[in-house]
């Protein structure tokens, strides 16, 4: 009886037409492009700790001016 009620208010009726109104589609669209920036930030803040991983990981080696945070030509 309540799998019977449950596949009744489920499923919508065969002859029904789904309508997105435009306010709606740029809705989607920014949460689209909000959810790529959130990502492309999150990456940034944690890039050179990745860089840092995946070095130690590959093998290869921080220079000195990557490790002390300046550059050979701050002296």
């Amino acid at each position: 009886m309540i799998a019977s009620i449950a596949s009744i208010v489920s499923s919508p009726p065969a002859n029904a037409l789904l309508y997105l109104d435009p306010g709606t589609g740029s809705f989607l669209l920014q949460i689209i492009i909000a959810a790529g920036m959130s990502v492309l930030f999150v990456f940034g803040l944690f890039r050179k700790k990745l860089a840092a991983f995946f070095g130690r990981l590959f093998g290869k080696k921080p220079s000195d001016s990557a490790r002390d945070g300046g550059s050979p030509d701050d002296d």
